[in-house]
């Protein structure tokens, strides 16, 4: 049996509701019967293994290759920068748009195929609508994509080279936006994906049942993930928690809501004792992939945070830049959201709310070629040469004190 729940009442809903929320504005979950008897089954894909937790019945030829991303020791120099011996990088950029959104997709369309849906709409920062349009033009199906005036013109390409319609909308900021927008839903006969909806949500718990694999059952301490719509962060949850209903696990992990300090509803209810988030409007951030001032989620997730023992923190303008340059420097470029749980963690281990050997997962969402704008802020070692003189170059280049013998 299959039902939508929403998260905080408990009111209840048919599975094909087409608005993505609640009518007093909460968040809503999927709730399927009989997890408590649910198996890993034999499968070549994550979705076939664990079908049993699954709504939807995904089909091969909907897949891009998403999953079975990277799940690696962060290395010494981000261990002894965060002072977190076992710190642990799930690198989602290897998701087949490069970010973790393809998670959820693929559960969002296999939702309109088994619905009859001609069309599908997003509304995005750029990563989700990004996402939309490849697996919407791979099954055949047309989006709409609705972006705020500030999302990177190379996610919007990246949108419309997949056969996307883009509509770009000015608007006070992007809560506002998405509210207005999501509201169109049933008067259209349109489903409007948020990347806090029910469906999309239940792709990003396919995140919780790989690591578990990755880590053999094992459950990590933490999970710091970048937090705006907060769909990603309470799907990974979920999964976990529909692993314990299962009896495959027997611990939760404790989530770390981490978002930026100029754009913090959830981190500051949290720090400042507040049931309810407080919206944030008229501030803009570096980490454009996580601006959402007020999410409808955002309850929720307070009370989440408060019923498990979650931690949250957020980072500033200049801390996300640092962390995007130590993880480059480590190998892993990664867009600015994606850097902020790398700043988060070290300041919360100086807070000693991490422990050294508490093991930490952080969640690298996005890959740094999904926000080139960024690069205006940094400069770039670039030595012109030519024929004539490239070898003494390559000469003071080595006998430079940054260069030292291996």
């Amino acid at each position: 049996m299959k039902r939508l729940l929403s998260t905080i009442s408990g009111q209840v809903f048919p599975f094909e509701r087409i608005e993505e929320f609640a009518g007093n504005g909460e968040s809503l979950e999927v709730s399927i019967g009989g997890l408590a008897a649910a198996r890993v089954r034999p499968g070549r894909h994550l979705w076939e293994r664990f079908a049993d937790f699954l709504p939807v019945s995904i089909d091969a030829e909907l897949s891009l290759g998403e999953g079975g991303t990277p799940l690696l020791p962060a290395g010494r120099a981000l261990a002894d920068h965060t002072g977190i011996g076992r710190l642990l990088l799930k690198n989602e950029t290897m998701n087949p748009t490069w970010s973790f959104k393809d998670r959820g997709s693929l559960t969002t369309i296999a939702m309109a195929r088994q619905m009859g849906e001609a069309v599908t709409a997003t509304i995005s920062t750029g990563n989700m609508g990004n996402s939309i349009a490849a697996y919407a033009a791979h099954a055949g199906i047309r989006a709409v994509v609705f972006v705020p005036r500030y999302a990177p013109p190379e996610k919007i390409l990246a949108m419309a080279i997949h056969g996307a319609t883009v509509v770009r909308v000015s608007a006070p900021d992007y809560s506002v936006m998405k509210r207005e927008v999501l509201g169109l839903a049933a008067g259209l006969k349109l489903r409007v994906v948020s990347g806090n909806g029910p469906v999309r949500t239940e792709g990003y718990k396919l995140t919780a049942f790989e690591m578990f694999e990755q880590l053999e059952g094992s459950v990590p301490d933490f999970i710091a993930v970048p937090t705006s719509a907060c769909g990603h962060i309470r799907g990974i949850f979920k999964g976990y928690r529909e692993l314990v209903e299962a009896g495959l696990i027997d611990r939760l992990p404790r989530m770390i809501v981490v978002q930026a300090a100029n754009v913090n509803p959830i981190v500051s209810a949290l720090r400042e004792g507040r049931e309810r988030i407080v919206p944030v409007t008229g501030k803009e951030t570096v980490a454009e992939a996580i601006t959402s001032g007020d999410p409808p989620g955002g309850d929720e997730i307070v009370l989440k945070a408060r019923r498990f023992g979650w931690l949250a923190e957020d980072a500033t303008e200049e801390e996300i830049l640092d962390a995007q340059l130590r993880l480059a420097r480590a190998g892993h470029f990664v867009e600015p959201a994606a850097a902020a749980p790398l700043a988060a963690a070290r300041k919360l281990r100086a807070a000693g709310k991490i422990g050294r050997d508490d093991s930490v997962v952080l969640m690298l969402t996005g890959s740094g070629l999904k926000d080139m704008g960024v690069f205006a802020r940094r400069t770039a070692e670039v030595i012109d040469s030519d024929l004539r003189n490239v070898r003494g170059d390559v000469e003071k280049i080595l006998a430079s004190s940054r260069w030292g013998k291996v």
